[in-house]
């Protein structure tokens, strides 16, 4: 017996595409480059993870029958007619054997985005699969599905916090770039986003590099206030990657202790990812409380003369100098030469003369999402708080550098 599935490619391309950053990319354990998919119910279920992060999510309502045989030229060969057939491989003899396959990944990626009909057909016995679309034919080795890790989690419904999703994946996308890029053992606290949910019913959302820091905040109705966590930037990257993709309204969240649990019910998407144990910085002490200069500025206009100064700095130092209620931007390089513009400002305080790396300016000043942008200066040597005028609910801190 032979099993077939019929699939459309749309969906499973777009559950692909949510599930492809839980797969482990480096690994000596192939089930782990794989993905699971796992037919129950007339719904084809996918498992991806690499024991860090996971995801599971399911197609419902598949075409799913047993069939004899495929067609002439496929697992089964007609000599000719009326004579006995040669089977390519072995067929599925127990009745019990539920279809299920682990397939690698990257290449049911590519062949199934490739593919230029809508309906896809997949066979399935013991050891391998074929997938037709018209007259496109692949047979693709599978891998042992018992071997796939169990990563579905008991959904418990005591405990769960609600998040708009549009908000969760605003916080997310203006804090996440913060988050140190590479880590060691040392510093693998800051390779990733802290989640402290305090009394009173507030999220904030925290990242920093050891140079800057990016904190989001949002009031939330939580009746029980669940433990703060750290989740690393590989998790944080699938978690923005599936709510991107995703057309869900409302996401619910479950902390266990040890995993993190998201669920998209209305799409039938569940992401699992695991806490890092690691301390995150005590960020609060690093958020200046007291300030020499403040600036208010455009955040468009400020925005593009960093983007055309920048040209100039060759990513070493943007000076600014605030005086009056002028701030003039300069960047120098053997290579370009010089760059110097002009900017009108409202300015409370001292003048002050002041360099910071350019793109850790304008990536601040890209995720301001106000009109107006509030520059909090304490020292030309100390952290700068940048913020949106109007919005406490977001600050971005970032340390100067050395004036040349």
């Amino acid at each position: 017996m032979i099993y077939k599935l019929e699939v459309e490619r749309s969906k499973l391309n777009n559950l692909m595409d949510m599930a492809s950053k839980a797969v482990a990319k480096k690994t000596t354990n192939p089930i782990l480059s794989g993905f699971k998919f796992s037919v129950k119910d007339n719904d084809l279920h996918l498992y991806a993870t690499d024991l860090q992060t996971a995801f599971h999510g399911l197609i419902k309502n598949i075409i799913v029958e047993k069939v004899e045989n495929i067609n002439e030229d496929l697992f089964v060969e007609n000599i000719e007619e009326g004579a006995e057939t040669e089977t390519l491989f072995e067929e599925i003899s127990d009745e019990n054997i539920k279809p299920e396959f682990v397939v690698d990944a990257s290449y049911f990626i590519d062949i199934i985005k490739n593919l230029s009909f809508e309906n896809i057909n997949i066979y399935l016995e013991n050891k391998n699969i074929k997938v037709i679309a018209g007259k496109s034919e692949f047979l693709l080795p599978t891998m042992n599905p018992e071997e796939f890790p169990e990563i579905v989690p008991n959904k418990v419904e005591e405990g769960l916090i609600t998040f708009d999703r549009q908000k969760l994946l605003s916080m997310i996308e203006k804090v996440i770039f913060c988050s140190l890029k590479d880590s060691e053992n040392m510093t693998r606290n800051l390779n990733g986003v802290y989640w402290d949910f305090r009394e009173g019913g507030y999220l904030t959302l925290v990242a920093a590099d050891g140079y800057r820091l990016a904190l989001a905040e949002l009031s939330m109705d939580i009746v029980n206030t669940p433990p703060s966590f750290l989740l690393s930037l590989k998790s944080m990257e699938e978690l923005l990657n599936v709510l991107r993709s995703s057309k869900t309204e409302e996401i619910e969240l479950f902390f266990d202790g040890s995993r993190v649990l998201f669920f998209l019910d209305e799409e039938n998407i569940e992401i699992i990812l695991n806490v890092v144990d690691a301390t995150f910085p005590d960020y609060v002490r690093i958020i200046p409380q007291a300030f020499k200069t403040k600036v208010i500025t455009s955040t468009d206009l400020l925005l593009n003369v960093l983007k055309r100064v920048s040209i100039a700095a060759k990513n070493d130092q943007i000076k600014m100098e605030i005086k009056d209620n002028i701030m003039e931007l300069t960047a120098k390089s053997p290579e370009v030469g010089l760059a110097v513009e002009e900017l009108e400002i409202e300015k409370e305080g001292e003048d002050i003369m002041i360099a910071y790396s350019p793109k850790y300016l304008r990536e601040a000043i890209d995720h301001i999402g106000t009109s107006e942008v509030e520059f909090n200066i304490t020292s030309e040597s100390s952290q700068t708080m940048i913020k949106p005028v109007g919005d406490d609910s977001y600050m971005y801190i970032v340390m100067p550098v050395r004036l040349k």
